[in-house]
C-alpha cells in the first residue's frame, strides 16, 4: 500500500513531500499553554486540494482556522488567533498527534496532543 511519495529539494533547502496519506479526521485536543495553563479543544482535519483546512473549536466554543501542509506522520501548521498568526508542528505517534505550537514573534511555545474521536 502506497502511504506517500516523497520528493528531493526542500523549498527554501531541499525537500518537497506530496502525501497520499491522509490525517484527515476529528481530535480531542489536550494542551498546555506557555504559561502552564491546561486546556481542552477540539479539531477538524480536512484535505482541501494538496494542503489540509484545520478548525479549531476552543472549549468557550470559540473557532479558530488554520492550514497545514503534511501527511499521515507530520503536520506543519499555521493559524490566526485573535488577529495574532502562530505556526504549530505536529507528529503522529501510538495513534494520536503530539506536537507544539507558538505565536509569531513568541519566545515560548505550548504543547498539544491529539486524539481521534
Amino acid at each position: 500500500k502506497l502511504t506517500s511519495i516523497w520528493l528531493a529539494g526542500l523549498m527554501i533547502a531541499g525537500q518537497i513531500s506530496l502525501a497520499c496519506a491522509d490525517p484527515s479526521g476529528s481530535y480531542d485536543i489536550a494542551g498546555t499553554n506557555p504559561d502552564g495553563g491546561t486546556y481542552e479543544a477540539t479539531v477538524l482535519v480536512a484535505k482541501i486540494g494538496d494542503t489540509y483546512a484545520l478548525t479549531y473549536t476552543l472549549d468557550d466554543g470559540t473557532k479558530l482556522e488554520g492550514t497545514a501542509i503534511g501527511d499521515d506522520t507530520a503536520l506543519a501548521i499555521g493559524y490566526i488567533q485573535d488577529d495574532t498568526s502562530g505556526v504549530g508542528l505536529m507528529f503522529s505517534e501510538d495513534g494520536k498527534w503530539h506536537g507544539v505550537w507558538s505565536y509569531l514573534g513568541s519566545k515560548t511555545m505550548g504543547m498539544e496532543t491529539w486524539t481521534p474521536q
